[in-house]
C-alpha cells in the first residue's frame, strides 16, 4: 500500500466533518427547525418536544459510554461508519411515521448517534494529522454541524411549502447515504478500519508506524490519571450541553411563536448560523492553535454570552442575525477546541477516555436543558427569560475555563520537533504516542 497523501488525509477529516453534519445537524437540529410545523400536523405539545429532546440527550449519554468502550474494543472508524448508518435509518423512519412514540425512538437514537460518531474522533484525528494542526483539523470536524444545518436551513423552507415536511427527513437521509460511500472507500484506503496505522507505508513515518506495537485498548489502562483539571473539563461539557443544546433547540418557538416571525425568517437566522459557523470552526480553531486553546475557549463563550443577551433583547429584526453570527463563531468551534485541549494535556489513550466520559456529562447537561426549556416554553412570554438562563450558564462557562491549566507549553512542545510540511505527512500512531503527558498539565 502506498503512502496516503495529505490530501487523501484532509478529505478524511472533511468526511468525518460530514458525518458529524449528519447525526448532529439532520436529526435533533432538522427537528429543532421544523417542530412548529411537526408539532402542528402530528398533534404534540412543547413539553412532548423538549421529553423527545431530552430522551435524545439520555442516549446521547448511553451511545458515549458504548463508543468509548467500543472504540477501545474495536476500532474508531468503524465506530464512526457505523453510527452513520444508523442515524440514516432513523432519518427515514422519522419521514415514514406517524406515531409519536416511533418519532421519538427514531429522533432519541439519531441524538445518540451524534456521541458515538463524534468520541472516536480522539483515536482517529492523531492517526490523519500531525500534532500542530490538531486545533484546525478538529475545528473543521466541529464545524460539521453547520453543513448539516446548512442543507437543512436551504432546503426546508422549499420543501415543506411543496411537498410537506416528511420530504425533509428523506432528502437529508439521501444525503448521508452519499457520505456513507465515499467514506467507506477512503477510510479502507487509508487503513482506518484496521487497527495498525500505515504499517506498510513507505518512508520514516511508514517504518515506524511498523516497529510500535499494537495499541493496548483497556479503559483500565485510564483510570488512574484523574485529576482536578479533568472533573473542570466535566462540568465544561455538562455546561455546554445545558446552554448550547438548549439554544437551538428552542430558538425557532421563540422566534416564530413568541416572535410572531415566519419560518423563513426562522430559516434565515438557522442559515446565518450554518454560513458562520462552517468557516468558525477552521479559523477559530486554527486562532486556537495560535493563541492557545484555553484562551480561545474563553473568547467563545464571551461571544454565546453576547448572543444570549441580544435574543433576550429582541426576537425581530436585525438582533437576532446578530445573535445568530455570535453563536456561530462560539458554538462550532468549542466542540473542535475541548477534544484538541484534552488531547494537548494527557496521552492519547487517555483522552479517550476522559473525552469519553466528557460527552457523558454533556448528555446530561441536555436532558437537564431541554426538560427545562420545554417546560418554559409551554408559556412563550417566558422563552426570552430562558435565554437570559442560558446567558448565566456562559458566564460559569468562562469561568471554568479560565480555571483550566495553561496550554501553551504543550503548544510549544507540540510545535517545535518537525517543520509544518513534515507535520502534513505524518502519520500518527493511536496507541503508542501522546503529546504531552499528564504531568505537562500545569499552569
Amino acid at each position: 500500500m502506498t503512502s496516503p497523501t495529505s490530501a487523501q488525509r484532509w478529505s478524511a477529516i472533511l468526511l468525518i466533518a460530514g458525518f458529524v453534519g449528519v447525526t448532529y445537524g439532520f436529526g435533533i437540529y432538522v427537528f429543532s427547525q421544523l417542530l412548529p410545523t411537526m408539532s402542528d400536523d402530528l398533534g404534540f405539545s412543547y413539553a412532548t418536544a423538549g421529553q423527545i429532546t431530552g430522551i435524545g440527550q439520555f442516549l446521547f449519554i448511553v451511545f458515549a459510554f458504548a463508543a468509548t468502550w467500543l472504540s477501545h474494543r474495536f476500532n474508531g472508524a468503524v465506530v464512526v461508519v457505523g453510527s452513520a448508518v444508523l442515524c440514516t435509518l432513523c432519518l427515514v423512519g422519522v419521514g415514514l411515521t406517524s406515531s409519536t412514540v416511533v418519532l421519538t425512538l427514531c429522533l432519541a437514537v439519531a441524538a445518540g448517534t451524534s456521541a458515538s460518531v463524534y468520541v472516536p474522533i480522539v483515536e482517529i484525528v492523531p492517526r490523519l494529522i500531525g500534532a500542530n494542526r490538531r486545533g484546525t483539523a478538529l475545528g473543521i470536524i466541529s464545524s460539521g454541524t453547520t453543513y448539516g444545518v446548512f442543507v437543512s436551513a436551504a432546503i426546508i423552507p422549499v420543501l415543506t411549502h411543496t411537498v410537506g415536511w416528511r420530504a425533509v427527513w428523506f432528502a437529508v437521509a439521501g444525503v448521508s447515504l452519499v457520505l456513507i460511500l465515499i467514506a467507506c472507500r477512503l477510510f479502507s484506503r487509508l487503513g482506518l478500519f484496521s487497527d495498525l496505522p500505515d504499517s506498510e507505508g513507505s518512508g520514516v513515518a511508514g517504518r515506524a508506524a511498523a516497529d510500535r506495537p499494537r495499541p493496548q485498548r483497556s479503559l483500565a489502562a485510564g483510570i488512574a490519571f484523574l485529576s482536578v483539571w479533568m472533573v473542570g473539563i466535566w462540568i465544561i461539557k455538562f455546561m455546554n450541553g445545558f446552554s448550547f443544546m438548549s439554544f437551538q433547540n428552542f430558538l425557532a418557538p421563540l422566534l416564530r411563536d413568541h416572535g410572531g416571525q415566519s419560518i423563513e425568517y426562522s430559516s434565515a437566522v438557522w442559515m446565518t448560523i450554518a454560513v458562520v459557523g462552517a468557516v468558525a470552526g477552521f479559523a477559530v480553531g486554527r486562532l486556537g492553535d495560535v493563541l492557545g486553546l484555553r484562551r480561545t475557549l474563553t473568547l467563545c463563550y464571551g461571544m454565546f454570552l453576547a448572543s444570549c443577551l441580544l435574543l433576550h433583547g429582541a426576537q425581530s429584526g436585525w438582533m437576532p442575525f446578530a445573535a445568530a453570527l455570535l453563536f456561530g463563531l462560539s458554538f462550532y468551534p468549542i466542540y473542535g477546541l475541548v477534544p484538541a485541549y484534552v488531547g494537548r494535556v494527557s496521552t492519547v489513550t487517555q483522552a479517550t477516555l476522559i473525552f469519553g466520559l466528557a460527552n457523558v456529562f454533556q448528555g446530561a447537561g441536555g436532558v437537564v436543558g431541554n426538560l427545562v426549556g420545554g417546560s418554559v416554553a409551554n408559556d412563550t412570554a417566558w422563552l426570552p427569560n430562558y435565554y437570559l438562563l442560558l446567558g448565566a450558564g456562559a458566564f460559569v462557562l468562562g469561568a471554568a475555563t479560565l480555571a483550566l491549566p495553561s496550554d501553551r507549553h504543550s503548544r510549544r512542545a507540540a510545535s517545535q520537533p518537525a517543520s509544518e510540511a513534515a507535520d502534513d505527512s505524518e502519520a500518527v500512531d493511536v496507541g503508542s504516542r501522546s503529546e504531552v503527558g499528564t504531568a505537562r498539565a500545569t499552569p
